[in-house]
């Protein structure tokens, strides 16, 4: 019997701060077929569809952030990212949550390896739960200038958030792969061979 069959897929984490790029090449990994869970986006989807945490930040946050049963999440990320213990907060309403539609997602999983895209990883202690961790570093002004143009933001609020998620560098030692996203060389290829060096775990 090939025991190979029994085991689980590795999980492979794909983290880095806001605007470096994790999204573009969790696209490249998917288009390769590798199954990929977007923490972030199941955050976003709790905070759209999910009644019950909606009122748990209703109620910790205040009715203004809330207009005809929708969060204003731009509201709640000016608040958040103005005070670290209310990020606290939202960040333990949301993340337990993720965590069990991670896992509900896991366990469907078949193939050799899976990524998880989270902007979080290591602030979340996610990071230890997984076999191996892919760090994307990008140059900040370029992070700044990405996130300004795709959330339509100011500046000085992407500046705000990118103060409160870690700093690349203090986590470079915790990464097993990085890629270099400074948008003078191709993703793919990077990705393609990235890909080669995990299939051979």
């Amino acid at each position: 019997m090939n025991i190979h069959i029994l085991k689980k897929p590795y999980k492979i984490g794909l983290t880095g701060g806001i605007g470096a790029g994790k999204s573009t090449i969790a696209q490249i990994f998917k288009s390769i077929e590798i199954p990929t869970f977007n923490s972030d986006a199941c955050a976003k989807e709790l905070l759209i569809n999910d009644e019950k945490t909606k009122r748990e930040i209703i109620k910790i946050f205040g009715k203004h952030i809330e207009q005809n049963n929708i969060i204003d999440r731009k509201k709640l990320s000016q608040i958040v990212f103005s005070n670290k213990k209310k990020l606290e907060k939202l960040n333990k309403i949301i993340h337990p949550k993720v965590k069990l539609k991670f896992e509900s997602w896991f366990k469907q999983q078949t193939s050799h390896y899976i990524i998880k895209e989270s902007a979080l990883l290591f602030e979340t202690n996610t990071h230890q739960l997984l076999d191996k961790i892919i760090l994307v570093k990008t140059p900040l002004n370029i992070r700044i200038k990405r996130v300004c143009k795709r959330d339509n933001r100011t500046k000085k609020e992407v500046e705000k958030i990118i103060k409160n998620q870690l700093n690349p560098s203090s986590i470079t030692p915790e990464a097993d792969y990085i890629i270099n996203n400074n948008e003078q060389t191709l993703l793919t290829p990077k990705i393609i061979n990235l890909h080669n060096i995990l299939n051979q775990l």
